[in-house]
């Protein structure tokens, strides 16, 4: 069996044509000029064939490229029981295969990440007993709060105007004004709830009040915080874990309540907590065209349309205008329930503002 081929040699960048014998267990080569050579199995790196029929077979720094048809089955049978061009797992499924496995494996990652975490996470953070919360909550708040300073007569006054709201919640509602001119507010798992004097400061009717600390109640009522710990820390812990650095999991942990104040929630949950808040001042016969000024003034105190310092307590998913559309559409729909607040709540406020 005898084959024409081309002999490639890579040290010398040079190929010639040979000619190939075929004898059972050996590929002996004849160059047109210069000594005979044998291959023998040992000696075969590789050996493939291309779609149009060529062999190539490597050996060292040599390979030898054959065009004639018979050529590939005629050298496996020289090599029985080797099936020299078996093909690997590119070969079987092609570029094709290899970018729909690709995708296939992105589109799992992306509902694991997307779907599934978020699922976990959420029924996990839904079985923690209230009484953990308010300990993690108060473990936060004492290290969040120690940066500021407490304005303690403020404070008084508006855990005086929530406890007057009649706001119906499982959890104890404590509130801490701090003196810091962000226009901010922020609940804490178990019943915490800071508010800044700033936001304080741009409101001009208690009814705005009353939808702030709805609206914070709610969070704390929904377990939002808790919730969206669980998240930030799965979602730490999933990428360690995908990226194969797993580093120190108690610095992970330590870094959610870092970043607490900051925390930003997600779109559904901030608008499920102004849902439940507006329904809190329903049922308190709390003018709801409250939660609705709030938005609009705290819209109004952002430095500039394209700032990104954005207050936390109104992120900007969703936006603001979207919020004031929101409830400007309900109280379209289920009306003010009331025009004023009660003379106790007026009262307090008339004091918070004074102080």
């Amino acid at each position: 069996m005898f084959f024409r081929g081309t002999l490639h040699n890579r040290d010398t960048n040079q190929s010639s044509p040979v000619t190939i014998r075929l004898e059972p267990g050996v590929l002996s080569i004849q160059p047109e000029f210069g000594p005979s050579m044998e291959w023998l199995l040992a000696d075969l790196q590789t050996a493939r064939k291309t779609a149009d029929g060529l062999v190539i077979i490597q050996s060292g720094r040599q390979f030898l490229e054959v065009e004639e048809p018979g050529f590939a089955s005629d050298l496996e049978r020289i090599f029985p029981n080797n099936r020299l061009f078996r093909k690997g797992a590119l070969d079987k499924v092609g570029v094709a295969g290899c970018l729909i496995g690709i995708l296939l494996a992105l589109g799992l990652f992306l509902a694991v990440y997307f779907w599934l975490v978020p699922f976990v996470t959420d029924q996990a953070a839904r079985k923690v007993s209230p009484d953990i919360e308010r300990q993690v909550g108060e473990s936060w708040y004492h290290s969040l709060t120690a940066q500021y300073q407490t304005d303690t007569a403020k404070t008084q006054l508006v855990q005086s105007f929530y406890d007057s709201l009649g706001y119906a919640g499982n959890y104890p509602i404590r509130i801490t004004v701090v003196q810091e001119p962000m226009v901010n507010a922020f609940a804490l798992p178990g019943g915490r709830i800071v508010v800044f004097d700033g936001i304080l400061r741009i409101m001009d009717r208690p009814e705005q009040l009353a939808a702030l600390l709805g609206h914070e109640a709610s969070h704390v009522e929904l377990r939002h915080s808790t919730r969206a710990i669980f998240r930030k820390l799965a979602n730490s812990l999933f990428f360690s874990l995908f990226l194969g650095d797993y580093g120190d999991i108690s610095t992970i942990v330590a870094q959610q309540g870092d970043q607490l104040a900051g925390l930003s929630y997600s779109r559904s949950l901030e608008l499920e907590a102004d849902a439940h808040g507006f329904r809190l001042m329903q049922q308190s016969q709390i003018p709801t065209v409250g939660m609705r000024d709030l938005f609009q003034k705290m819209k109004d105190s952002e430095p500039d349309a394209g700032a990104s310092d954005v207050p936390n307590f109104l992120s900007t998913h969703p936006s603001l205008e979207e919020r004031v559309r929101i409830v400007e559409e309900k109280i379209a729909a289920e009306g003010l329930v009331s025009d004023t607040v009660s003379p106790v709540l007026r009262r307090i406020w008339k004091s918070v503002k004074e102080i």
